[in-house]
């Protein structure tokens, strides 16, 4: 009886004892080895390259996931950014500091928000192909420049004895604001000559299509603060541009519209 144990066979025992005594005798010969043994380490070594090749192609895939999302990150970070900048209201109320000193560019004999060049060119060259000249009279102002210029303002209303020191702050301030109260120090707020009526009439109908809007319209002088000026033309972007004529807005007021949307 058995007892559910294998039967000794051993015809069997000597052919599994040869084969080893054979595998071990090829080893220390270099001797091919039995079919057996090789097709295990052929199986071996195949596995082992699948493996390394699967670590590294999902090696590689993981990275290039990893720096598209880094990129894709960093894309969005910098549209964001640009949107702020674009958006961004300076006045009395929300002054910008004196060493604020944007990112410039030459444009002509005058520097502009880097933002703004690309489109402030493409501006300038589609009027030229329509037959118009647009020609800039002001653009970046630094913080001392913006103060002198407000402070020349000043004596004027100051050497009119019926103005007050108060009235005539105020009163100056409305035509020309203070150092850190304009956005001329954005380098975004471009003068334009406007003395022609077909430059004018150009200027104020494609302006949205270059991201241009104007920014002291007559109708907001009570948003704005600040008298009508057919000069300034403000750089927001070409979206924001559309959207603003769209909704008839001013920057003060869209840009308050833009935070209520994104707090939303």
């Amino acid at each position: 009886m058995s007892y559910g144990l294998t039967p000794y066979d051993k015809k069997r025992y000597r052919d599994s004892k040869r084969r080893r005594r054979q595998a071990a005798k090829a080893e220390k010969t270099g001797r091919i080895l039995p079919f057996s043994t090789a097709k295990r380490r052929i199986v071996i070594a195949v596995t082992v390259v699948i493996l390394v090749a699967g670590l590294s192609v999902g090696g590689y895939f993981a990275y290039n996931t990893f720096a598209d999302k880094a990129e894709t990150k960093s894309a969005q970070k910098l549209e964001q950014e640009q949107s702020e900048e674009f958006l961004r209201v300076v006045n009395t109320a929300n002054p910008i500091p004196a060493d604020y000193v944007p990112k410039l560019k030459s444009y002509g004999n005058f520097k502009v928000n880097s933002l703004a060049e690309n489109n402030l060119q493409n501006f300038c060259d589609k009027a030229k192909e329509s037959g118009v000249e647009l020609r800039l009279v002001s653009a970046y102002v630094s913080f001392d420049e913006q103060e002198k210029l407000y402070n020349e303002k000043l004596s004027e209303y100051l050497a009119n004895p019926e103005y007050t020191e108060v009235r005539a702050q105020a009163a100056a301030q409305k035509l020309v604001p203070k150092g850190g109260c304009s956005e001329a120090q954005t380098g975004l707020l471009i003068g334009f000559d406007v003395s022609n009526k077909k430059t004018s009439a150009f200027i104020e109908r494609e302006c949205i299509n270059f991201g241009f809007v104007q920014r002291y319209p007559k109708d907001k002088e009570d948003v704005t603060k600040i008298s009508e000026n057919k000069t300034f033309y403000r750089y927001v972007g070409i979206e924001n541009a559309k959207k603003m004529r769209s909704f008839n807005m001013s920057l003060e007021e869209y840009s308050d519209y833009v935070s209520l949307q994104k707090n939303q």
